[in-house]
C-alpha cells in the first residue's frame, strides 16, 4: 500500500497575494474552492436528514493537534480536511429531525450576504472604519424601535442618526445582550448625583453609601437564564444577589411573590436594582406576565429587563 504524501505549499508574497486578493478569473484556484465549499455546503444542508453518527472521541480525535504546523498548507487540501472532519459532523440544525433549545437553521439567503459581511470586515466601532454599516445598523434599529414604540417621524429624525444617543445596541449573543442590559441598569440607579461622579467613575462602594442603601438585588423567575448570574459576578453586585421567585404551575413567575420579596429586601434596605422577566425560558419556552412584572417595576421605581429568546 502506498501512502499519499501531502502536497507542500511554499510561503511566499506571490502565494499570500493570491489568498489576500480576489481571484484573477473564473478558472482561478481559489475560485474552484469558493464554488466547491458552496456546494458542498449546499448538499449538506439539502441532504443530511441527521448528523452522522461518529463518537465523540474520535471526533476529538481529528482536532487533538496542539502544535501550529511549521510548513504552509495548500488551501484546497486545508478545504477538503474541514469538509470531512467538521461540517460531515456538524449538527444540522435545519433538518425536520432536530429540536434544537435554541438553535435554529438560517434561511439561505444569509450565505451569499455573509460573504460581504466578511469580505468587507467593517468595524462599528468608529464611523471611520464603517461609513455605510453604521448609519445601516441605526436604520435597523430605528425599525425595531419603532416596532415596539412607535413614534413619531420626528422623533427618529432627530435621534436614529444621533452621534450622542442610541436607540439600543446589537449584541453578540443572550450573554452578553443581558450583561449589557444590567449594566446599563446599575449606571442607571447609581448615577452621577451631586459631588459624587457616578458608579462608573466611583464603583460600588460608593455607590451604595452615597445612596443610602445596604446592598441591590435582582429579581428574576427561578427559570431565568444562567447568563444572569454571570451579569451579577461582572458587574459587582454578585451572584448571592441575583434572587430566584418561584414560578405557579404553568411555569410563569409568580408576581405577587416577587412583590412580597422586593417588600422584604426594602424593609432590609436592600434595593431592586432590576426586575427582569423572561419571555421564553430555555426550558420550558413559557413567558412571564411581562405587564404585570412592569407595573411591579414601576411601582418598585427599578429597572425593567425583558430576556427574550
Amino acid at each position: 500500500m502506498t501512502l499519499k504524501r501531502p502536497r507542500q505549499a511554499t510561503a511566499s508574497t506571490a502565494s499570500l497575494m493570491r489568498i489576500f486578493t480576489v481571484p484573477e478569473d473564473a478558472t482561478s484556484t481559489l475560485s474552484i474552492i469558493e464554488r466547491k465549499l458552496s456546494e458542498d455546503l449546499a448538499g449538506f444542508l439539502g441532504e443530511s436528514i441527521a448528523v452522522q453518527e461518529k463518537p465523540l472521541p474520535e471526533i476529538e480525535a481529528d482536532f487533538s493537534a496542539f502544535e501550529i504546523p511549521e510548513t504552509p498548507r495548500f488551501v484546497s487540501d486545508y478545504t477538503d480536511e474541514i469538509m470531512h472532519n467538521l461540517v460531515a459532523h456538524s449538527v444540522h440544525t435545519a433538518s425536520p429531525s432536530f429540536i434544537g433549545h435554541m438553535t435554529s437553521a438560517l434561511p439561505y439567503f444569509v450565505l451569499p450576504l455573509s460573504k460581504m459581511m466578511v469580505g468587507l470586515n467593517q468595524n462599528l466601532v468608529k464611523i471611520e472604519t464603517s461609513k455605510a454599516f453604521t448609519p445601516l445598523e441605526r436604520q435597523v434599529l430605528g425599525m425595531m424601535h419603532h416596532l415596539v414604540y412607535a413614534q413619531q417621524a420626528d422623533f427618529y429624525q432627530n435621534w436614529m442618526h444621533s452621534a450622542n444617543h442610541s436607540l439600543g445596541a446589537f449584541c453578540s449573543g443572550g450573554t452578553v445582550a443581558n450583561i449589557t442590559a444590567l449594566w446599563i441598569a446599575r449606571n442607571q440607579l447609581f448615577k452621577a448625583d451631586g459631588e459624587f461622579k457616578g458608579i462608573t467613575r466611583e464603583g460600588l462602594h460608593r455607590a451604595l453609601r452615597h445612596y443610602g442603601y445596604d446592598d441591590i438585588a435582582i429579581l428574576v423567575s427561578e427559570r431565568g437564564h444562567y447568563s444572569l448570574a454571570k451579569a451579577a459576578d461582572l458587574l459587582g453586585i454578585g451572584r448571592d444577589n441575583i434572587i430566584s421567585i418561584p414560578t405557579k404551575g404553568n411555569n410563569k413567575v409568580d408576581v405577587e411573590h416577587m412583590r412580597q420579596v422586593a417588600l422584604s429586601l426594602a424593609a432590609n434596605n436592600v434595593k431592586v436594582m432590576a426586575i427582569v422577566g423572561v419571555a421564553g425560558t430555555t426550558e420550558t419556552g413559557n413567558v412571564d406576565p411581562l405587564a404585570e412584572l412592569a407595573a411591579l417595576a414601576a411601582e418598585l421605581h427599578c429597572h425593567f429587563h425583558v430576556d427574550a429568546a
